[in-house]
């Protein structure tokens, strides 16, 4: 069974290679920051922790500055996911169809698909809380200290990815305390979380060099508790959280994971069942405590779902419901074709039906022309002291890779929060040497910005198309001799 999983996860690898080698699409602009940390690699970064900085690093070493060179990471970490399914589920059901069975469930999940893609954090936070998830459960069935040791070494990785991992402990302890509480006097329990901890310590020390910028950053300090929440907005922000969780694991499927959660809430004192069940059914939980008050992002809970798509298939297998079930999969594998290929809808005139401004491929456009456009506007300067820059740091990122030279670029600080770019040498360092300042923005030229050169010397603009749709207008401006550059002060971290 195992040549089979190997064979089907591989061939889903091997086509989002080819999709990547296409050019259909850029960099997201979180990827192309995550890329520019690779370029200033450090044991910490503002908003995460620096493991994708570093498996960038490596990536683009080996394959080139390229889109290929950062997905290959999520394209790989997908078919270690899809593998490591079967492992787990047949190490605890014992069963290799079950298994199998189970890492086909998975490959039909839209955010397994997208998360396997798109070089996010959660990609690698994924495989390091389903990892810590499959050595724990050994660890405690087989009390090996190599176990307990292996596992407090994924779950330290798990946070070196983001610091979203800390939510495996929680129903870990109530597992423990259900069915195992032999384990809490077993030392090398306390050795596994001691060795995790450890993981911690580059992440502290860089906050503790930086003034803590990433816990103020994540605890949101200030404006998120200065304004109540109406009932009505509370509702609209749960209303939208659950819905985006069910486009985010698939329509179709859906109905089979809402089953294993109220089956196996049912099945809770058989201790294999309520191990899969309880992590995200958690995650959930939590997740839907936090849209009481604010917007939940749909892919913020989704590396906790991988035990309930185990679960799901489990009782889908002990049920017989195949039949229904490879209706479901087939629907739900156009669905994530559609979604990364809608071209086709234009072609046969049903465009409408899935429309883009819908269609979220259009966040994932345009970059490349851009970078282009304003490589050449740089070229046409003929000198080499200029810099590129932007209030926002989607736009710097972007342009740092795409931009033919890959020149540095800069983040001025205009009516946002901080970000990394703030923690970098800024514009400052061109102050009166005579330099020409490339200001590349969606929202025109602030007159702060204006006032800190000479005189605008030209106004450009580049229209990103999709799909035959106008989705935004880029402004860009070349600002002769930066005198002082003039800034707001941060909104918020």
């Amino acid at each position: 069974m195992i040549y089979r999983v190997l064979i089907i996860h591989g061939f889903i690898a091997f086509l989002k290679i080819i999709y990547t080698l296409l050019d259909i699409t850029d960099l997201s602009t979180e990827e192309a920051q995550y890329w520019v940390w690779s370029k200033n690699l450090d044991i910490g970064y503002y908003s995460k922790p620096p493991l994708i900085a570093y498996m960038n690093f490596l990536s683009t070493s080996i394959f080139g500055d390229t889109e290929l060179g950062v997905r290959i990471n999520a394209i790989l970490i997908g078919f270690i996911i899809g593998i490591l399914v079967f492992v787990f589920v047949r190490e605890i059901f014992k069963d290799d169809k079950i298994a199998f069975f189970s890492s086909v469930f998975v490959a039909g999940v839209p955010a397994f698909q997208v998360g396997s893609y798109i070089f996010l954090t959660d990609s690698p936070l994924a495989l390091f809380w389903i990892l810590t998830s499959y050595l724990f459960y050994r660890a405690v069935k087989e009390k090996k200290p190599v176990l307990w040791i292996l596992t407090g070494i994924s779950a330290g990785f798990g946070f070196l990815s983001k610091f979203l991992i800390v939510l495996f402990l929680p129903p870990a302890l109530l597992f423990l305390y259900m069915f195992r509480r032999d384990i809490f006097k077993e030392k090398w329990f306390y050795l596994s979380v001691l060795t995790a901890s450890l993981f911690t310590i580059p992440v502290l020390l860089w906050n503790f060099q930086h003034d803590f910028v990433t816990f103020k950053h994540v605890f949101n300090l200030g404006e998120a508790k200065k304004s109540a929440v109406s009932i009505a907005k509370s509702l609209s922000y749960i209303g939208e959280y659950i819905a985006s969780q069910i486009g985010l694991n698939s329509v179709f499927l859906f109905p089979f994971l809402v089953y294993a959660v109220f089956k196996g809430f049912k099945d809770r004192k058989d201790m294999r069942i309520f191990y899969l069940w309880v992590f995200p059914v958690f995650v959930f939980l939590i997740f839907l405590y936090i849209a009481r008050k604010k917007h939940v992002e749909a892919n913020w809970p989704a590396f906790g779902y991988a035990t309930l798509y185990m679960l799901s298939a489990y009782y889908v297998y002990r049920k017989n419901w195949l039949r229904s079930f490879y209706v479901m999969f087939f629907l739900s594998v156009f669905t994530i074709f559609t979604l990364f290929y809608p071209f086709y809808l234009d072609k046969i005139g049903l465009g409408k039906v899935y429309p883009p401004k819908v269609d979220p491929l259009h966040r994932l456009v345009g970059w490349e022309g851009l970078g282009k456009k304003v490589s050449r506007i740089a070229e046409g300067l003929r000198t080499d002291k200029y810099f590129v820059f932007s209030e926002s740091y989607h736009i710097a990122s972007e342009l740092w890779f795409y931009m033919k030279d890959r020149r540095r670029t800069y983040c001025v600080v205009i009516n946002r929060r901080m970000n990394q770019f703030d923690l970098w040498p800024g514009v400052e360092q061109f102050e009166g040497k005579g330099y020409t300042g490339i200001y590349v923005s969606r929202w025109g030229l602030p007159e702060k910005i204006r006032k800190s050169f000479k005189r605008v010397k030209a106004h450009y603009t580049y229209d990103i198309i999709y799909r035959g749709w106008k989705y935004r207008t880029i402004h860009i401006y070349v600002l002769e001799d930066l005198i002082k550059i003039r800034q707001d002060r941060f909104r918020s971290y």
